[in-house]
C-alpha cells in the first residue's frame, strides 16, 4: 500500500470509528460471533474448522475490527494489523473496553512485516481489503508466508461485477449507470483498485494455494451483520423496508454482493 493511502485513513479513522451504528454492530457480535460475516463465509469457515479454540487467526487489513472480535470470541488467538495507526489505536481501544485480549500491530498487509513465518492457523480478510492492494501476488505470498503448513485463508470481497456500476447501488439505484468497462482495474484515485475475478484466482494460483471453495454471495436482509449492503446505514435500511433487497426494485440486487474464496496453503 502507498503513503497517501495510510495518510487518508489516519485521518478519518476518529469519524470511521464514531459512526452511530457500531455500537449495535458490537452488540450484535456479542451476541453472535458469526454474525460479523455473510453465511456463505459462516460455511466456509465451519468446513476449515469445527472449533476455533486456541487457533491462531490473522486479521490483515482489519478496518473497523469486527472479525478480529467475532474471531476472538469464537475461542481463537488473534492478531489483527493494519496499515494505518489510527485505525489500530481505534479498534484496540473499543477491544479494551470490552476486556477482549486481542494483539493489534500496525504493518502494510502486502508485507505483514513484523509477523513470524508459519506462525496462523487461518487468515482472513474482509470486504474492503482489497481495493488498496496494488499487487495481489505480493500480499497472497506474504500470506502464505505466516501461514502454517494446511493452514487456511479466507476472504469476502465486493463482488466485481458491482465495480463498473456508478455508487454500486446507494444512491443511484433506481437508475444504474455504467462508468466503466469490467476490464477496467482502476478505482477512483491512484490509490484505489478493482480486481476482476480473474486477477483474485490467477494471484492465488500463483502465490501456489489450492483452491477449495469458491462463492458468489447475495446480500441477504435477514441477516444482520456488521456489513450494510445497498444501505449506508441500519436506519435507512430498516425506514426502507429492505425494499432494495429485491431486485425488482433495485436492478443492482439481482448481482452477487461478495466474491468468498477459501484456500489453503501445502505442505
Amino acid at each position: 500500500m502507498n503513503e497517501t493511502t495510510q495518510k487518508d485513513w489516519d485521518a478519518c479513522s476518529d469519524e470511521y470509528f464514531s459512526g452511530k451504528d457500531r455500537p449495535r454492530a458490537i452488540e450484535q457480535i456479542k451476541q453472535d460471533p458469526m454474525c460479523a460475516f455473510p453465511r456463505e463465509i459462516r460455511a466456509m469457515l465451519h468446513e476449515a474448522f469445527s472449533d476455533f479454540t486456541g487457533k491462531k487467526v490473522l486479521v490483515p487489513s482489519c478496518g473497523n475490527g469486527y472479525a478480529a472480535y467475532a474471531f476472538h470470541l469464537l475461542g481463537a488467538e488473534v492478531t489483527a494489523s493494519d496499515l494505518s495507526a489510527q485505525q489500530i489505536k481505534n479498534a484496540a481501544r473499543d477491544a479494551e473496553n470490552q476486556g477482549w485480549a486481542i494483539t493489534f500491530i500496525q504493518s502494510d498487509s502486502m508485507t505483514l512485516e513484523g509477523l513470524p513465518d508459519g506462525e496462523f492457523d487461518l487468515i482472513h480478510t474482509s470486504n474492503g481489503a482489497h481495493v488498496w492492494i496494488s499487487d495481489l501476488g505480493i500480499m497472497y505470498n506474504s500470506f502464505r508466508r505466516v501461514l502454517k503448513p494446511g493452514g487456511s485463508y479466507i476472504f469476502f470481497e465486493t463482488h466485481p461485477f458491482h465495480r463498473p456500476f456508478l455508487d454500486a447501488g446507494f444512491k443511484h439505484f433506481k437508475r444504474v449507470k455504467v462508468k466503466k468497462p469490467y476490464s477496467d482495474t482502476r478505482g477512483c484515485d491512484e490509490t484505489e483498485f478493482h480486481w476482476r475475478i480473474e486477477d483474485f484466482t490467477c494471484a492465488l494460483l500463483g502465490a501456489d494455494f489450492t483452491v477449495d471453495d469458491l462463492r458468489e454471495c447475495m446480500a441477504h436482509k435477514n441477516d444482520h451483520y456488521g456489513y450494510l449492503w445497498h444501505y449506508s446505514s441500519y436506519g435507512e435500511r430498516e425506514k426502507d423496508k429492505y425494499a432494495r433487497y429485491d431486485w425488482r426494485k433495485n436492478p443492482l440486487a439481482a448481482l452477487p454482493s461478495w466474491l468468498a474464496m477459501r484456500v489453503t496453503k501445502g505442505a
